[in-house]
């Protein structure tokens, strides 16, 4: 590059009577071959770049690089103390390429199935050694999804009533630009809708969790209307929180234009689409692969086979006469320990079934392009980012309507704060959903979420790569075996033992503690 630039000011210091032609061509000619020779250059320093980032972020979706960085997905705001914004691009799921592309995770899928086949063939020599018959976890699913009519009747409820919101708000906003702008009457206008929003999302927490404990649907049936009740609730505060400001600024004397409030079409097409994040228009397909939506769908119905033979093999046998017998310690703590490998089994089940299956399937029927449901949380070194990667639906909505507006709002720039009221709320609709659908309160989900996995998020922040991979899985298959064994005891507890009598003590004081004592079984003992 300095010979080049030598001769160019040499060639601009001579005049052109004072150099032939010749000359002058040969000079030009030898400059633009160093020129060629720069840019083809730096042609191949970008090409390594490309690929050495092609090598470090997987490629994802549709031909575009999946970020795998805490804010590839979010777009910088211009404003100075506002957190970015979530971005939706076009990309496939991270499994869904990592099985098109490689043939290492190609071949962990084929032992899962592999899995699934032992404990089928498993299943159909216990139940003709013991019964005479074959089941094949057809019994379990069948008594799981009992009263699935009423089921359906709750939901189509519960959708009809998430559309009349989108009456309701419209009908708010077309209203309020007949008012005066900073009047009281429009401040009364707003303040008497949003105590009606309030009311109607208490009303939504109430009915249905009442109807199924009222039922008394089995947990699978259960835990179908409160997940989608929880939804709901989350996809209507995300329609009524990303609209309310548009509406709000909007100035009909000063701008002159009809205010853009979304139309019912994309109400309707946010309602059934796999996020939790509102937008008017989201990144689209062009075509349904039908071979792609009855895959997915098959592999849900063969996890619920796989769930229903982890619980016939070894929930059910385990936990199955808890309270009949004495509990100590001695015959407990094997409990605990032998249920560590199906609560990871049910743990992975549930990831995969929700996660990548179901939502992949209606991401197709929907068009819909952004299929990162989750990143690659199984390489986490820390329990942060753990939390950021495992379920990206559920944290973009907490990061965006919660922490987001925790962080810009009610605690500025307070970040800790608003890490702990996400996590507190979070936890409590967790622990909410299994105490309606399992009709107990045994707070342990709480406890294990918010009282150990919070500290665990800065605990776990500065671990070594490897160590705190490791650390994580073990914690996740103690903490997920605790659970399972925690929850199973206190569910066959309230099947097995007499209640205490008292119906508030019955709802809330957990019976497998004091079982041992109120077990018909366990006084004639003492």
């Amino acid at each position: 590059m300095k010979g080049s630039v030598n001769e160019h000011r040499l060639l601009t210091r001579q005049t052109p009577s004072s150099m032939p032609t010749e000359d002058v061509k040969e000079r030009m000619q030898k400059l633009r071959e160093i020129l060629d020779e720069v840019r083809n250059r730096l042609n191949d320093i970008v090409t390594e770049a490309v690929e050495r980032i092609e090598r470090i972020v997987p490629a994802g979706p549709i031909g575009k690089a999946a970020g795998n960085t805490l804010h590839a997905d979010k777009k910088p705001t211009q404003e100075h103390g506002k957190l970015p914004e979530k971005c939706f691009q076009t990309r496939n799921s991270l499994l869904t390429d990592l099985f098109n592309e490689s043939k290492h995770m190609k071949a962990v899928y084929n032992v899962w199935a592999a899995i699934l086949f032992l404990l089928f063939l498993h299943t159909i020599s216990h139940d003709l050694i013991e019964t005479g018959t074959v089941q094949l976890g057809f019994l379990t699913i069948f008594i799981g999804f009992d009263q699935f009519t009423q089921v359906i009747k709750i939901w189509l409820l519960m959708t009809l009533s998430s559309f009349a919101v989108y009456v309701f708000h419209s009908f708010w906003a077309h209203q309020r630009v007949k008012f005066q702008p900073n009047s009281v009457v429009l401040e009364i206008w707003d303040y008497i809708w949003l105590s009606m929003l309030i009311a109607y999302q208490s009303a939504f927490l109430y009915i249905p969790a009442q109807a199924v404990l009222s039922a008394k649907f089995p947990p699978p049936s259960a835990l179908v209307i409160t997940m989608e009740q929880v939804r709901m609730m989350m996809k209507i505060h995300a329609f009524v929180r990303s609209t309310s400001p548009r509406v709000i600024s909007y100035k009909p004397h000063a701008e002159g234009k009809e205010m853009k409030f979304p139309g019912f079409s994309k109400f309707l097409y946010f309602m059934f689409a796999p996020t939790l994040v509102y937008r008017d228009n989201y990144p689209r397909t062009r075509t349904i692969r039908w071979s792609f939506v009855v895959s997915c769908f098959v592999e849900v119905i063969f996890v619920m086979f796989f769930v229903a033979f982890l619980y016939e093999r070894f929930i059910s046998p385990t936990y199955g006469d808890y309270g009949r017998d004495p509990i100590t310690v001695r015959n407990f703590t094997p409990k605990l320990f032998n249920s560590m490998l199906p609560g990871m089994g049910m743990y992975m089940c549930g990831f995969y079934c929700l996660l990548h299956a179901w939502f992949n399937a209606w991401a197709e029927l929907l068009k819909f392009g952004d299929r990162m449901f989750y990143r690659d949380w199984w390489t986490a070194t820390s329990f942060d980012a753990f939390y950021r990667n495992w379920n990206i639906v559920v944290h973009d909505w907490l990061y965006t309507y919660l922490y987001k507006d925790c962080y810009e709002i009610i605690v500025p720039g307070n970040k800790h704060v608003a890490t702990f009221i996400v996590f507190g709320i979070s936890a409590l609709f967790h622990e909410f959903i299994l105490s309606i659908s399992f009709r107990l309160f045994y707070p342990m989900l709480f406890l294990f979420f918010g009282g150990i996995g919070y500290p665990l998020v800065y605990i776990t922040r500065k671990t070594p790569r490897n160590f705190g991979n490791l650390f994580l899985w073990l914690l996740l298959s103690f903490g997920n075996g605790a659970l399972l064994t925690f929850y199973s005891s206190e569910y066959f507890a309230r099947v097995n033992c007499s209640g205490y009598g008292d119906q508030i003590m019955d709802a809330f004081v957990p019976r497998s503690i004091l079982c041992n004592i109120t077990s018909p079984a366990n006084v004639s003992s003492i």
